[in-house]
């Protein structure tokens, strides 16, 4: 049974949250919380970016940020990532799954975009087999781009 939620940032989960670490081989995958969240702060007014701690049972076991857009009909998870810690445990296929139920609360979308860095062979993984397809490249950014249709 799938126990992981989305919870809002908050004062009490804050410092959990940017406590959280990657494994040493993965900087060149995933930005560091403490940059996501930074980043996100010039974004503070705009209701298209969410951001979410991922929790189990009261304990932060990762970050989230998703951008959501409406003309599209399309969320976009711009960051995700669960501590080192954590890791191998199925929390990012949990993430996933909670994501997607998530987004059929919402109005209006019909696909998720994720993406993954080129020799991210996990994340790679992952997506694939929850059903997410390769739809692009990002040259810039050295990633290739994954698709989700969602049923409703």
């Amino acid at each position: 049974m799938n126990y992981l939620k989305l919870a809002k940032i908050t004062e009490q989960n804050i410092y959990d949250v940017m406590a959280l670490k990657l494994k040493s081989d993965q900087n060149l995958f995933v930005r560091d919380p403490l940059f996501s969240l930074a980043e996100s702060y010039y974004y503070r007014n705009d209701d298209t970016v969410l951001l979410f701690a991922l929790e189990e049972q009261g304990k932060v076991v990762g970050f989230l940020s998703l951008i959501t857009e409406i003309e599209k009909q399309t969320v976009y998870i711009w960051r995700i990532m669960i501590g080192g810690q954590y890791q191998s445990k199925g929390y990012g296929r949990k993430a996933l799954r909670v994501i997607e139920e998530y987004i059929h609360t919402l109005e209006g979308y019909e696909k998720i975009v994720s993406d993954y860095a080129v020799g991210n062979l996990a994340m790679k993984h992952l997506l694939e087999t929850e059903g997410y397809v390769e739809t692009g490249k990002q040259d810039d950014w050295n990633e290739v781009v994954m698709t989700k249709k969602l049923v409703r």
